[in-house]
């Protein structure tokens, strides 16, 4: 059995001949140009509202990265204003105490037994005389807000304010020191004047 490439398969539809009429144009291809554009405008507005959410995406960050700018730069003004007190009340106390040690020093020294020098007594007036400038720095690094993503803010922050508490506690102890604070103390008045002692 030879195939002959002419010839017909029986089991397909019969083939479309051409005549010289014109094919009548089909609708799909009438459609296609407005569905290209139809595409085009919709892929140009996506662009556009891309470009727009973009633009509202760098404009909020700039507003917001200037209103940070302007919180840090108040925070660290305020906590350089913080750190100048405390080391104005710091200077201040140490030249008071130093000056009453470099007093005392010599007398203790010779001093012997009994007789020593109770340094703590003598250093109460000058701690008492610091206290209220010290106590005023510690409550305004105290007051300093930091916002907490400002690191080294917060660790400038932090610091001052350990040194003014340690520093008012340690003012407070030597304060109470002494014979002024017996004299002046709420529970001793009451005691001794509940054991007729005036």
């Amino acid at each position: 059995m030879s195939s002959d490439p002419d010839q017909r398969d029986p089991g397909l539809p019969a083939p479309e001949l051409l005549d010289d009429e014109p094919l009548p144009r089909r609708r799909r291809r009438e459609g296609a140009p407005r569905e290209r554009e139809r595409r085009q405008q919709a892929g140009s507005r996506r662009w556009r509202r891309l470009g727009i959410a973009l633009a509202l995406a760098l404009a909020v960050g700039g507003v917001g990265w200037y209103g940070d700018h302007r919180v840090r730069a108040a925070e660290t003004a305020a906590v350089g204003h913080c750190e100048r007190r405390l080391s104005t009340a710091s200077m201040l106390s140490e030249i008071r105490m130093g000056r009453m040690v470099d007093y005392v020093s010599p007398a203790a020294r010779r001093a012997s037994g009994s007789g020593q020098l109770h340094l703590a007594d003598l250093m109460a007036s000058p701690a008492r005389e610091v206290l209220p400038l010290v106590q005023r720095a510690n409550r305004v690094c105290e007051a300093v807000s930091v916002r907490p993503w400002h690191f080294a803010l917060v660790a400038r922050r932090n610091a001052a304010t350990a040194y003014a508490g340690a520093l008012v506690t340690l003012l407070q102890a030597v304060a109470s020191q002494g014979p002024a604070s017996f004299r002046h103390d709420p529970t001793l008045v009451r005691l001794r004047e509940a054991a007729g002692l005036e």
